[in-house]
């Protein structure tokens, strides 16, 4: 029996690799779709040139304007990190998959905050909070560093006098390594003990 091919749309491909992403990875949101293999993909109906140490090719070009291709390398894989945001800060897929989670994990986490007394001290568990997560976040490398803070000029007395209380936090997600740079260089300082190793070897 005939074996069939079916074809299906990339960003279905796509989708699914960040699903599959989403369930196998403890931070997910610091890793792209790009660079893993995708299961289940027989071939590429318009393949496009691509070299890792030539940006000179189609793949190249499309990455260079926020396009993420499929590379044929160790198996089919997708390729490409950005985004089409005109915000340098979400030019990357994780810068914005980290804010996402963030903000959801925070907000989740304050849940028990809401409809309490507004004291000082319920302000400040609120800061202790956020900020435990937040240093807990950063000493498993999901984000570089993280800070919160009660904003003075955010919180005018008609407002706290309302229950609305404004924090502060920011941070600085993971950043992709999208371009590795290496420098060669021929040397002969290896060569100054050169009798000393014939010696050792003696």
């Amino acid at each position: 029996m005939a074996t069939t091919i079916q074809a299906i749309p990339i960003i279905a491909t796509a989708l699914a690799m960040r699903v599959m992403i989403d369930e196998s990875y403890p931070a997910s949101f610091t890793k792209s779709i790009s660079n893993i293999p995708v299961p289940g993909v027989n071939g590429i109906m318009q393949p496009r040139t691509w070299d890792l140490e030539d940006p000179n090719t189609e793949v190249g070009y499309l990455n260079a304007n926020e396009v993420t291709s499929v590379i044929q390398h160790e198996g089919f894989r997708f390729w490409g990190n950005r985004t089409c945001s005109t915000d340098p800060r979400f030019a990357f897929e994780t810068a914005t998959l980290t804010a996402q989670w963030l903000l959801d994990t925070i907000i989740n986490g304050c849940f028990p905050f809401i409809d309490q007394p507004m004291t000082v001290a319920l302000a400040g568990d609120i800061i202790d909070s956020i900020n435990a997560k937040l240093r807990a976040t950063v000493s498993k490398g999901w984000l570089i560093g993280a800070a919160v803070w009660y904003n003075e000029e955010l919180n005018n007395p008609q407002d706290l006098s309302q229950g609305q209380l404004w924090v502060d936090y920011d941070y600085t997600p993971v950043p992709t390594l999208e371009n590795l740079g290496l420098n060669q260089r021929i040397t002969d300082r290896y060569l100054i003990d050169f009798g000393k190793l014939i010696a050792q070897t003696a």
